[in-house]
This record gives structure tokens, C-alpha cells and sequence, in this order.
């Protein structure tokens, strides 16, 4: 090919690319996976926002869980006939009989009017006057962004006084260690433990519950640990301060042991305190595995 050839045939390369591109032809990547549920998250919490306040309720979104996917029959059913084509293809196998049984599917899919939606699991708080509303919510959204539905897991109250603490509860936030907002193993434990605990109790006694559960995370936060011992010894030295007259922390040697319930077989932390005024006094404390006071 001679040089005034290949010069030819380059410019009307040029003139062509230009010509695409003055028609404004690009092509424009699609939002990513993270990008979709950053919008759906965000479309969520202005609908949530925009419907508590309302009324009057403040909302503050605390954390999320995994998205899930709930797809409709049709959806299923197509993605176990493909997933069976793989698995044929993988062995070597032929797919005609799943083929055609594919292929009838798309058409059922394409009738099927059930929506496809996304379930975010969403911790959030509603604050009105001097009450924190904890909640976890499965909130169901279509693929536009729009709540179709929500259900309440699980709900609390609590004063303002225990706010920090019902927020650091909820998100499962570090307690004994501020690495960056790193949250131990140790940590996790504990909050699992109270979690499974709480969901299962209702009303006052659940109040109850978590009024004690802000107050040891208070007190493993003071000893940055989740050790039994240090958390019962300070229950222990509180709760003598409120039922004994005068009461000083100085005027007692505290010890601690772990015991096993004879009759229901758990563990009971108790806490003896002596006192050094007088050798005859001896006070002792009890607790459940999940720092209850047993007296």
C-alpha cells in the first residue's frame, strides 16, 4: 500500500471518529453495585426521614446488614434451570431437555408482574422529646427505590441518658479498644451474648435488661475489658452503695469466684465484700452470665 493510500484511508478514519462523535455517541458506563445500593440507601432514608418526621420523630440511621435479593417464583425457578445447564456443561453432559424448559420460563418470567426486591436489614433510632426508639427493620424496596414494605425484628426505649450507649449497642461499636473504630473479637462476644438474650424477652423486662446492659458496657468500657471479675466487683460495689447507708468502697475487701447454678446448670458470678470494720460482716452479690443481680 503506497503513502498516499494509507494517508487517504487514515483521514477518512478521522473524519468518521468525528463525525460519531459530534452526534454526541459515547459510551457511558452504567452505575456500579455499589453505587446502586449507596442510591437505595439513601432513597430509603430520605422516605424514612421524610415519614417519622412527620410525626415529629427524629430519625438517625445507625448501621445496615447484608443486602438480600428476594426474587419472585419465576425468578427462582429460572436460575435453578440455568444453574442445572452449568452443572451439565461442567460434566460434560447435554443440556437439551433443560434448554427448552429455559426458554418457556423466560416467557412465564416476562408475565410475571412480582417485582424483584431488595431487603436491607436497617438499624436505626427515632428521637422525640427525651426518648431514644431503637429499632431494626427489614425495609423491602424495588428496583426504583421505592419502599414497598418494612417489618420490625426488634424495638427498645431509652432515656437520653442512655443514648451513647443504645447507639454503640446497636452498631456493635468497639467498647474496650478505639482502634479506628476496630470493634475485638472479645467485644463482638459480648454483644452477641446480650443480643440473643434481649430479642427474646418483652416489656419490663426487657427494659429492665437493657438498663443493666448499657451500665456493664459503661464498666467494661472504664476497665477496656469484657473480663467477668472486673465488671461484677464494680456491679457489685454500685449496687451496695445504693441499698447500704454510708457505704464506702474503702471500707471493704472484695473477692470474686465463678460458681455453676445447682439447678439450672449456668453460670453465676458472685462477689463477696468483708468488711474491715467489722469482721463479722460479710456481704455477698449475685449474677447471672449476663451481669442480672441474682439478690
Amino acid at each position: 500500500m503506497s503513502g498516499i493510500v494509507f494517508l487517504k484511508r487514515f483521514t477518512l478514519v478521522l473524519l468518521l471518529v468525528s463525525a460519531v462523535s459530534s452526534c454526541g455517541l459515547k459510551y457511558v458506563p452504567g452505575p456500579s453495585l455499589e453505587d446502586l445500593a449507596r442510591n437505595r440507601k439513601e432513597s430509603l432514608e430520605q422516605q424514612l426521614a421524610h415519614d417519622f418526621g412527620a410525626v415529629n420523630k427524629r430519625y438517625v440511621s445507625l448501621t445496615y446488614g447484608e443486602t438480600v435479593v428476594v426474587k419472585p417464583q419465576s425468578y427462582q425457578r429460572l436460575d435453578s434451570l440455568f444453574e442445572e445447564k452449568y452443572r451439565l456443561s461442567k460434566l460434560g453432559l447435554s443440556s437439551k431437555d433443560i434448554d427448552p424448559l429455559i426458554e418457556n420460563q423466560k416467557m412465564a418470567l416476562l408475565a410475571d408482574t412480582t417485582e424483584v426486591l431488595y431487603m436491607e436489614t436497617h438499624w436505626f433510632e427515632l428521637i422525640k422529646d427525651t426518648t431514644c426508639e431503637f429499632i431494626v427493620a427489614q425495609c423491602f424496596l424495588n428496583n426504583k427505590n421505592v419502599l414497598r414494605k418494612m417489618e420490625y425484628v426488634d424495638e427498645f426505649q431509652t432515656g437520653k441518658s442512655n443514648q451513647v450507649w443504645a447507639e454503640k449497642y446497636m452498631k456493635e461499636d468497639w467498647l474496650t479498644r478505639n482502634m479506628d473504630g476496630y470493634t475485638t473479637n472479645d467485644d463482638l462476644a459480648f454483644y452477641a451474648m446480650m443480643k440473643n438474650r434481649e430479642f427474646n424477652l418483652q416489656g419490663d423486662e426487657k427494659n429492665r435488661f437493657l438498663e443493666n446492659v448499657f451500665l456493664v458496657m459503661r464498666f467494661a468500657s472504664e476497665n477496656q475489658s469484657t473480663a467477668a471479675q472486673g465488671i461484677a466487683l464494680k456491679l457489685a460495689a454500685r449496687q451496695m452503695k445504693n441499698e447500704i447507708p454510708g457505704f464506702k468502697s474503702g471500707d471493704y475487701v472484695f473477692s470474686f469466684k465463678k460458681d455453676v447454678d445447682p439447678v439450672s446448670k449456668e453460670t453465676v458470678y458472685v462477689v463477696e465484700a468483708a468488711s474491715e470494720v467489722d469482721k463479722k460482716v460479710l456481704v455477698t452479690r449475685r449474677y447471672d452470665q449476663y451481669y442480672m443481680p441474682l439478690n
